[in-house]
Formats: structure tokens, sequence, C-alpha cells
């Protein structure tokens, strides 16, 4: 039996930053979709409906902030786990249990650059929590 990958979308402007991301999410048998700006990450989350969202706070067009407030507000889209990647959180203080929370949702956030290894737990854990119910 073909095992099925779970699908991530990134959304964000740095180019670089996806690749790497990419490369690091495949290694660990992740499908990958990508978007350099807000608008672009709504559309592919609407239409390819991923198993996680990595979104950048920053972005050229529609800030990750709006962008995580537009997917919560989706019938389609809400139930989608997002951690948040940004430069707004200090590296020195990122413990990978930094929090942002908007209009009564909390989301994992971590610093750029990120800790490959956190990051990839907190993806695992966040999946697995929404295939079994628990947000």
């Amino acid at each position: 039996m073909r095992k099925v990958h779970k699908r991530i979308l990134i959304i964000d402007d740095d180019y670089s930053f996806i690749r790497l991301l990419h490369k690091w999410l495949r290694v660990a048998n992740y499908d990958v979709i990508e978007a350099l700006d807000g608008t672009t990450g709504l559309r592919l989350a609407k239409s390819q409906l991923p198993d996680l969202i990595l979104l950048d706070v920053i972005l050229p067009d529609v800030d990750g902030k709006d962008v995580a407030r537009q997917l919560a507000r989706d019938v389609k889209t809400q139930d989608i786990p997002i951690i948040f990647t940004t430069v707004t959180i200090d590296i020195k203080k990122d413990k990978g249990d930094q929090k942002i929370t908007l209009g009564g949702h909390s989301y994992q956030g971590f610093a750029k650059p990120l800790h490959n290894a956190r990051l990839l737990s907190a993806i695992r854990k966040a999946i697995n929590r929404r295939l079994h119910g628990n947000k």
C-alpha cells in the first residue's frame, strides 16, 4: 500500500526561506505547496486544503495575521492548523512555546531562522491533533 504524504502549505515572501523549508519537509516525507504572498496562500489553502499551513506574519500584500483570521472564518479551512514563522518573535526568547493569539484562536509561533527539529515536532503534533479530533 502506498503511503499518503501529508501536505503542507508554506506562505512566505522569502523564496530562499521557502526553498530551505521545502527541502526539510520533503526529507521528512511531507508534500509541499508554496505561496509567495497572502492572496495566493488563501487561494491555495481553499483549493488544496493542506494538512497544515506554515505562515509568515509579514507578507507583501495581506498581513499573515489577516490571512489566519480569514482562514479561521471559512468553514472549509477553519480546522487547518497554522504555525507562524516570523522575524517578529525574538530568536533569543524562542523556546518553541511562543503563541500568537488572534480573535480567540491561539497559534504556535517560531522565530526565524528556525530550529528544524522543534518545528518538525510541532508540525507532527498539530497534524496528529487535527487527525484525531483534538484541537
